[in-house]
C-alpha cells in the first residue's frame, strides 16, 4: 500500500463515518423539533390560552362583598362567544379550567384576573396558561433531513470504499 492509499483508507474508514455520525446527530436535533413545529397545532392546544374559573363560594372567600378596585368586572354577555364557551366549560370542569379556542378580546382583562357576573353570581376568572406554540425556523426540518441523509452516506462510506478498492484490484 502506498502512502496515498493509507491516507485514503484512514479518511474513508475513520474520518468520514465520524463526520457522518455527527451529521446524523445534528440532523436529528434539527429535524425532530422542526417536524413538531409543523404538526403541533394538530396535536396540542397551542395558541389556545387556558382560563380558570372559581366558584361563587371561592370568589366570596377571596374578595368578600367587595372586590379590589384593580380587579375589573365583566358581565357574561360582554364576553365573546369563544370566551362564553370556555367560561361555561370551566364551570362544568372538575378542575375549573377550559381552553379559549377562538376570539379572545378580553384577554388582557382575564390575564389580570376579572370578576364575571353570570346568572346572578360572581365568579373570579383568570388566565392560568398561555399555551404558546413552539417556533422553529422554516428550513429547520428539511435541512435536518438533508443532514441525516448525508450523514448516513458518510457512515456507509467505508463499505463503498472497500467495494471501490475491490473493483480497482480486479480491473488492474
Amino acid at each position: 500500500m502506498t502512502d496515498e492509499e493509507d491516507s485514503s483508507s484512514f479518511l474513508f474508514t475513520y474520518v468520514a463515518p465520524l463526520i457522518g455520525v455527527t451529521l446524523v446527530a445534528i440532523g436529528i436535533a434539527a429535524a425532530v423539533p422542526g417536524a413538531y413545529a409543523m404538526i403541533q397545532t394538530d396535536l396540542t392546544t397551542c395558541d389556545t390560552p387556558t382560563i380558570s374559573v372559581e366558584s361563587p363560594e371561592r370568589t366570596q372567600e377571596r374578595f368578600g362583598d367587595r372586590a379590589p378596585s384593580v380587579v375589573e368586572r365583566l358581565a357574561f354577555t360582554d364576553l365573546s362567544s369563544a370566551e362564553q364557551t370556555a367560561f361555561e366549560a370551566a364551570l362544568d370542569d372538575a378542575v375549573g379550567e377550559a381552553h379559549v379556542d377562538g376570539d379572545f378580546p378580553n384577554k388582557p382583562t382575564f390575564q389580570n384576573g376579572t370578576i364575571i357576573t353570570y346568572e346572578g353570581e360572581r365568579y373570579y376568572a383568570t388566565v392560568v396558561s398561555e399555551n404558546p406554540c413552539f417556533q422553529a425556523a422554516p428550513l429547520q426540518f428539511p435541512l435536518g433531513v438533508f443532514a441525516i441523509a448525508f450523514g448516513t452516506i458518510a457512515i456507509l462510506s467505508p463499505v463503498f470504499y472497500r467495494k471501490l478498492v475491490a473493483v480497482e484490484r480486479r480491473a488492474g
